[in-house]
């Protein structure tokens, strides 16, 4: 499942890729400093990744674990990611796709996230 926001995807075409942090995209790469790629630090079914970790993500935490919705918190900050990651949050599926993004959520809006990851909302 996906949340959708307001900004449009880049144009698909066979020859060129834009890469692009918009749910449903593919989630831009970069390399971790301990030398791994994002995608293999990603988990199986859900990851958070932080991009600063002075923003809060216990709520959608504590939501996921209710719910038994499988998520793990990445901790990127620090990291040198491509200019595309303008959000302090970025939740990406397991197979690499962008579900969510944004710069924090309230406890009501972390259940209405997890609601509609599990195809409820």
């Amino acid at each position: 499942m996906i949340a959708y926001d307001c900004e449009t995807a880049p144009d698909y075409s066979m020859g060129s890729f834009t890469a692009s942090t918009v749910p449903g995209c593919r989630l831009p790469h970069f390399w971790l400093k301990d030398g791994r790629s994002l995608y293999d630090a990603l988990g199986p079914v859900y990851t958070l990744l932080r991009l600063d970790n002075s923003t809060p993500v216990q709520v959608l935490v504590e939501a996921a674990k209710l719910h038994g919705l499988p998520l793990q918190v990445l901790d990127v900050a620090g990291e040198t990611v491509p200019a595309e990651y303008r959000h302090a949050l970025v939740l990406a599926r397991g197979d690499g796709h962008i579900a969510w993004r944004g710069d924090g959520l309230n406890a009501v809006q972390a259940q209405a996230l997890v609601q509609r990851l599990r195809g409820l909302g």
